[in-house]
């Protein structure tokens, strides 16, 4: 037995690790259901659920611009509901994590996706009742998240999978069986086609940690952002009319959101637009609002700081930007001064390379945290619409994923080369990254 004790530690403690896990109980409006969590393959994503469902973490009520308290907690999730629900034969999904109960807000803060090929469990969904982010592209992860209710492969490698349902699976199929309000007929005005017609409630999300590992698992020390009050002072603008400027500090590697309520019992709030400021050599000192013939009641802005170093540039000025889809391979030129231009190289080698000139007047660029969306057209060829999302930096270089749209030009008269865009985009797929380098 002397000699058989050391097999016997080895084997209780190996038994000891493989229990140990994290676990989320869900209890809803419809029944409940427990989520294990990936916080091993997936420790950022599971750290920034597990801090919003404890209140942990501060977080953005975008219905009035307020701050959440950490002491006391204010856990994110309760009062929530499964604001959207799609339950067709080849496409199973619930919805949930929106403060407006519409899909269209987050936490006030965004971070990266951990989707990783070597890792499965960070991005496979062949099987049902799997837990994933949602998002509106890459690196847009915030507070909204999903479950599956069937395979669903055209989903991987677009959202984190961060975990699964162990138990509970009963509530799962209830919630995608509800009806939905799409389905009255008529549909009431304003209607949100595929959230149910009674509320789903989530009225809880408690996290249980079991064994050690689990519990020395710490959501504070993933990388995420911070979010802040800065102090706030008014003054009439010096133009134009009805102008309101606020001045606050605002530094780099910040998102400023705003929110304001023309309302004089200050009962809703209007979110502003947001505003990026990434490596710069400056900060910004006030935000001037235009608000008409309206008048401001009051006016919130919070400051969300990021600490990474793959975050967007504020303009595409001085930057090339190379790119692979299934159409070819792209190389986009944007000097500080000159012209812009770019190379194409079709993927079909029977097609010649192409060289010509960006459109400046055409440019759309929308920078936000870790992503951006850039827009342009190629002198009469097509429109560019790329989703940018920005993984790592490699020296002054960045590199991450793509997702890329096209608007062909069609002429229509050919003597004088009129013509117009087709209104909807195509997909050209098989995007395989994209870098950004400085152009010396």
């Amino acid at each position: 037995m002397r000699h058989m004790l050391p097999s016997l530690l080895f084997l209780l403690a190996s038994a000891a690790t493989s229990m140990a896990q994290l676990y989320a109980d869900f209890t809803t409006s419809l029944g409940n259901f427990t989520c294990e969590l990936h916080y091993k393959e997936t420790p950022r994503t599971v750290g920034n659920f597990i801090s919003l469902a404890e209140g942990t973490r501060a977080w953005v009520d975008s219905r009035n611009g307020q701050l959440s308290t950490v002491k006391p907690p204010q856990p994110f999730y309760s009062g929530t509901v499964f604001h959207r629900v799609v339950n067709a034969n080849d496409f199973k999904i619930i919805q949930g994590g929106s403060k407006r109960s519409d899909g269209s807000d987050g936490p006030g803060y965004e971070f990266p996706d951990e989707i990783n090929a070597a890792v499965p469990l960070s991005y496979r969904l062949d099987q049902p009742y799997y837990l994933a982010m949602a998002n509106s592209g890459p690196n847009t992860n915030g507070s909204q998240f999903f479950i599956t209710g069937n395979a669903i492969p055209g989903l991987e490698g677009k959202h984190t999978v961060f975990g699964r349902v162990i138990s509970g699976q009963s509530t799962i199929d209830a919630i995608l069986n509800t009806p939905l309000r799409g389905a009255i007929v008529p549909p009431p005005p304003n209607v949100q086609p595929e959230r149910p017609t009674d509320d789903v409630v989530i009225q809880s999300v408690i996290v249980r940690r079991v064994g050690s590992a689990a519990a020395k698992f710490k959501a504070s020390s993933q990388k995420l952002p911070t979010l802040s009050n800065p102090k706030v002072k008014v003054q009439p603008a010096p133009s134009p009319a009805n102008t309101n400027r606020y001045f606050f500090s605002q530094g780099q590697r910040s998102e400023m959101l705003s929110f304001a309520t023309i309302v004089a019992d200050k009962s809703s709030w209007i979110p502003l637009s947001p505003r990026w400021l990434g490596p710069s050599p400056f900060s910004y000192r006030y935000n001037d609002v235009t608000y008409g013939t309206d008048t401001i009641y009051d006016f919130r802005t919070i400051i969300a700081k990021y600490n990474t170093d793959a975050i967007t540039p504020n303009a595409h000025d001085g930057y090339a930007l190379t790119m692979v889809n299934a159409e070819g391979s792209f190389i986009f030129s944007f000097p500080k001064s000159g012209t812009f231009g770019y190379f194409f190289k079709p993927a079909d080698t029977t097609k010649p390379e192409v060289t010509g000139v960006i459109v400046a007047s055409s440019i759309y660029y929308s920078a936000s945290p870790h992503h951006a969306i850039f827009q342009f057209q190629m002198q009469n060829f097509k429109i560019m619409n790329l989703h940018l999302g920005f993984d790592k930096k490699v020296k002054n270089n960045l590199h991450g994923r793509v997702v890329s749209k096209v608007q062909n030009f069609i002429v229509t008269n050919p003597s004088t080369g009129d013509g117009f865009f087709f209104p909807q985009s195509s997909a050209p797929g098989g995007e395989q990254g994209f870098s950004m380098s400085p152009i010396k």
